[in-house]
């Protein structure tokens, strides 16, 4: 990371020491931040939901001075400091030398860090850098992944100089600063979850040849601890979080309910291709299906994303374009119009699905070009989410089917498919939306139900 094997080294690899050319430029003002004193999660970890460190960004301009080099002015670096820097008479800085980059994920020294800082704080942390097997499958397998975005570095450093020679010792300490962006995704619901931030402090008080890059992974140990004082973040590690019912602010739109097939499947597979598309966006594809005549289609909120307009790939090839209406990021449901009047829509059943009923799911799963594949399967189970009902499926769904239609065995419209448990060894383990959740969050209607 900042490891310092010499001032050159430093200047040219870590991040580019800059020598002021005129005044001398005093301490730089660093929030000292007091001791935190989170508690630690006692629940057994076996109860706790997972989580693994994803990736640490820095999105820092390039430029920016992160530390100075504050000669003959102890501040909080010691008492006996008249040969600090000394023979930094122009006041160095230390600047960010690269702009926005990774510094790391789970396998790295901050990833070490962060597995060391949670275990300690009682979490179920999973990716220890330290073992030596399978810990990439421990870290799929994890139920919520995690992202640090720095913002924000700050210190004040000591060169130690020798007490007699006032040679330079290439030795360190002093203070470090950081303010951290954390962002919590869910493996079964594919999205972010939670998103806040933390500050970490820390005091290198002995000199190290790698002082700098000790205070800095101190100041990101601290932040990470100080994640435990978020009560959000405890109740999702504790599976105990709850959430306000989302406000519906649309109004109602009634669509005709449309008649229910009855022959098997198979007797009307070209129609219920017909009413299954492919959605592409600037970020990549998902699928979706034609729920009225008009050009109403279903599809995930997070195939659409923030896109106001998609494109909307037919089962023909005929690529039209798409005006997103309506999303609800927390059911993952979104609702686009497209400018044509579909020949087949799919009926809509109105009672629930049954363990073991035989199903049938249609999408584009990885490629554009494998739109309209179908694969079958059963209902496996119903599972609740963070409140959330879902269906359970073998039926197979791979990136690329989702926002597609499961569909019972004579064709009608059971629910939407929406993403897989993650799990190294998990197989099959396949969610999808039940059709009446997905409807009711974009406050859309048959117009045959009641309300």
């Amino acid at each position: 990371m900042f490891s310092v094997k010499s001032v050159s080294i430093m200047i040219v690899i870590a991040f580019g020491l800059v020598m002021s050319a005129c005044n001398t430029i005093g301490p730089m003002k660093v929030p000292k931040l007091s001791v935190s004193n989170v508690k630690a999660i006692e629940v057994p970890t076996n109860s706790q939901a997972s989580f693994a460190l994803k990736k640490v960004i820095a999105n820092i301009r390039r430029g920016t001075a992160i530390a100075h080099f504050p000669a003959g002015d102890p501040i909080v670096i010691g008492a006996e400091d008249y040969l600090c820097n000394f023979s930094h008479g122009a006041m160095p800085t230390l600047e960010w030398g690269t702009g926005s980059s990774s510094l790391g994920s789970w396998s790295s020294e901050l990833g070490e860090v962060f597995f060391e800082t949670m275990s300690q704080g009682g979490l179920n942390v999973v990716g220890n850098p330290k073992e030596l097997f399978k810990v990439r499958d421990s870290v799929a397998g994890a139920e919520y992944l995690i992202g640090a975005r720095i913002f924000e570095i700050k210190g004040n450093i000591c060169h130690e100089h020798h007490w007699y020679t006032g040679h330079p010792l290439r030795q360190y300490r002093g203070e470090m600063y950081v303010s951290v962006e954390w962002s919590i995704f869910s493996n079964q619901l594919q999205r972010t979850i939670f998103t806040f931030k933390t500050e970490g402090y820390a005091v290198q008080k002995q000199p190290k040849r790698n002082g700098i890059s000790v205070a800095f992974q101190n100041s990101f140990a601290d932040a990470v601890e100080r994640m435990l004082a978020s009560q959000k973040f405890r109740a999702i590690a504790l599976r105990r979080e709850t959430f306000k019912a989302a406000k519906i602010l649309d109004p109602e739109i009634s669509i005709p309910s449309v008649k229910l097939l009855g022959e098997p499947i198979t007797r009307n597979q070209s129609s219920l291709l017909s009413s299954v598309v492919t959605i592409r966006t600037a970020s990549g594809h998902g699928s979706g299906f034609l729920i009225a005549e008009d050009g109403l289609i279903l599809t995930n909120e997070h195939v659409v994303g923030k896109a106001k307009k998609v494109s909307v790939i037919l089962n023909n090839g005929l690529e039209v374009s798409g005006e997103v209406l309506r999303r609800h990021a927390r059911r993952d449901v979104a609702l686009i119009r497209v400018s044509l009047r579909a020949p087949f829509v799919l009926p809509i059943r109105t009672t629930a699905a049954k363990a073991l009923e035989k199903v049938y799911v249609i999408g584009s799963p990885i490629k554009t070009g494998n739109r309209s594949t179908v694969s079958t399967g059963i209902i496996s189970g119903k599972k609740l989410i963070r409140k959330l009902r879902f269906l359970q499926s073998d039926a197979a769904i791979s990136p690329g089917n989702s926002g597609g239609p499961m569909l019972d065995k004579n064709g009608n419209l059971l629910g939407i498919s929406v993403a897989s448990f993650s799990h190294p060894k998990a197989q099959n383990l396949n969610l999808f939306i039940p059709i009446h959740e997905g409807l009711k969050a974009l406050n859309i209607r048959l117009a045959n139900d009641p309300k």
